[in-house]
């Protein structure tokens, strides 16, 4: 992509390209403010599509189906990496790997960030991760760690016409942030500046202490990422590739940074130089024996710093999580869209069945003249002149029927329901039409296998997620970051995973990095993760002899450390228990063949 040459022009230019992206994305915009007011239960009735007129009044009883529909949806798993190795040689290092990322989505906290997830992208067709580097973060012995956020789709303005992320010549990203935290990362004053999209973080009034920090991601001419950041007038960050390693070089002569002057020219001012290749920080062990020393001997035998090539991930920093595919679209279909109408109509419903029902009530008609108290009192006195007048006193009870209205509101939520595939039985609540257990297992697997794409657009973004996190840490992690990991017999085993590990020489001498592996997910981490069912499947088996005699003690043995693996509670005392049983036994019997 040709840019202008100076940093006033290329801010002038990002800027009208954000502004020609934001108007060509509006109508999306616009629809995800209305999804997110129907989850919300709004009472505003939208206007009718034949005559365009919008009620005077709002509804006064709203039976929210969206956000019941949304909410039964909601899958708590968390889809954990499975990584395979494309070479023989590397199946071990698959492994570590695997545990590795299993280990870094507990320190990530993926269950609150799958939350969220879970409420955005059905309600938005879709939801965004951010995947970056934190310098600042790591354990005492790492420097930097993985930092994975999920964003709103409504902060991602793709580049018009384009569907696919890494199909993009660029797209932006638009966040709020307080001024005070502009300073501490960028250095920069941004105290004059104002709030431009305060929708970004969910809505209301325009704060004095926040402003809009907008992110151009764009692909450079050779093909890396480039970026330029910028809140108001001011620009942040200006990198043509920003995930190349750079050092600072006098910008005259090109000499390495050491001093505020450069010591060979005498200039001030100094440029980020982009480096192909970095510094080996230790000596590393490569497959097959070949030992790498930090330092090495140079072509005139001086001992100098060995150098690596460096590795760039190469994509977008974001990975997109579709809740239905459309062709031609950068999110999936949303859930609100294909039941607004039905929602629409239940709202009016809803407000037409209370007036029917609080406009009722019972009516009394008394002669000309004549009153009726209306204290608290038990007795209530009515004075009348002639014993006529008694007969004209009489009560009229007024109760409207709203019988039609609640088939018809009815009707419409079970529309909503069988347009998304839902059943009574998917959600826990009374189905007459399963009549048995079987038949309700029957329904319910019959809504989960109509919901089954989602789990599919759900596990296919979590894959790239771990691949997107496996790039990053080949590209900045440069220590053992330390973790832990559960063993076959459910013991816990701390391991460390070393960057290093992932280096190689090819058969031409040069060195790079491997990474060369399939990631997908573990179909049965929903299994795992419902640790009470597994459990009783393991009890089950247990009974059935599967693991032998019940009454052996090396048949408890082996089911006391599938129990600790599937981590039942102090089952790792009570197999540390049996298994002593078990070595007591076969000594016994050892004892007894030698007589």
């Amino acid at each position: 992509m040709q840019l202008p040459t100076t940093a006033q022009a290329r801010r002038a230019f990002w800027q009208e390209k954000l502004g020609l992206a934001r108007a060509a994305y509006a109508d999306e915009l616009a629809r995800m403010e209305q999804r997110e007011a129907l989850y919300e239960g709004t009472r505003q009735v939208q206007a009718d599509p034949n005559t365009r007129q919008t009620p005077g009044k709002l509804s006064s009883n709203v039976r929210n189906i969206v956000y019941e529909l949304i909410e039964s949806q909601v899958d708590a798993t968390i889809p954990m990496p499975r990584v395979e190795a494309i070479h023989p040689e590397d199946e071990e290092l698959a492994c570590r790997l695997e545990d590795f990322l299993r280990s870094e989505a507990k320190r990530l906290d993926f269950t609150q960030l799958n939350d969220l997830q879970e409420r955005t992208v059905p309600i938005q067709g879709g939801g965004v991760w951010q995947v970056e580097w934190d310098p600042e973060g790591g354990f005492h012995c790492s420097l930097g760690a993985l930092a994975v956020r999920p964003r709103h789709p409504r902060c991602l303005i793709p580049q018009p016409g384009v569907s696919e992320v890494e199909d993009m010549d660029y797209l932006f990203l638009q966040t709020s942030h307080t001024k005070q935290a502009i300073r501490r990362r960028w250095g920069k004053d941004v105290s004059a500046a104002a709030e431009e999209e305060p929708e970004l973080r969910g809505g209301g009034e325009a704060s004095e202490e926040l402003v809009t920090l907008n992110t151009a991601y764009y692909r450079n001419d050779r093909g890396g990422i480039g970026l330029f950041a910028w809140v108001d007038n001011v620009t942040l960050a200006d990198y043509e590739d920003y995930q190349a390693r750079t050092r600072p070089v006098c910008a005259a002569c090109g000499a390495p940074k050491t001093a505020e002057v450069c010591p060979l020219c005498g200039g001030r001012k100094f440029a980020a130089s982009r480096e192909e290749d970095e510094p080996l920080l230790r000596d590393v062990t490569l497959p097959g024996g070949e030992r790498l020393g930090m330092l090495a001997a140079g072509p005139d035998g001086r001992l100098c710093q060995t150098r690596i090539p460096s590795y760039r991930p190469g994509h977008y920093p974001f990975v997109v999580q579709r809740n239905v595919r459309r062709f031609g679209a950068v999110l999936g279909a949303s859930d609100v869209d294909v039941v607004a109408d039905q929602q629409e109509t239940i709202k009016k419903l809803g407000a037409k069945i209370d007036e029917k029902i609080l406009k009722g009530g019972s009516f009394v008609t008394l002669p000309q003249g004549v009153g009726v108290e209306t204290t608290d009192r038990e007795l209530k006195i009515i004075r009348l002149k002639n014993p006529a007048e008694k007969a004209l006193i009489d009560v009229l009870n007024v109760q409207p029927d709203p019988s039609r209205e609640r088939v018809v509101l009815e009707d419409n939520y079970a529309w909503a329901k069988s347009t998304l595939g839902i059943t009574d039985a998917y959600q826990g609540k009374y189905d007459s039409s399963a009549v048995s257990g079987t038949a309700k297992q029957f329904s319910a697997g019959q809504a989960a296998g109509r919901l089954e794409s989602k789990r599919r657009m759900k596990n296919a973004a979590f894959a790239k997620l771990y691949e997107m996190m496996f790039r990053h840490l080949l590209a900045y992690a440069r220590q053992p970051v330390p973790y832990t990991a559960k063993t076959p017999d459910g013991q816990v085993r701390y391991a460390h995973f070393d960057p290093y590990d992932f280096l190689r020489r090819d058969a031409a001498g040069r060195l790079y990095w491997n990474d060369e592996f399939l990631f997908t997910v573990d179909p049965s981490a929903t299994l795992a993760a419902n640790r009470e069912v597994l459990w009783n499947m393991i009890d089950l088996k247990y009974q059935a002899g599967a693991f032998g005699p019940v009454s052996d003690p090396r048949s408890q043995l082996r089911l006391w450390t599938l129990l600790a693996a599937a981590e039942y509670p102090h089952a790792a005392r009570m197999r540390d228990s049996f298994e002593e049983q078990a070595r007591r036994q076969e000594q016994t019997e050892q004892g007894g063949e030698a007589e």
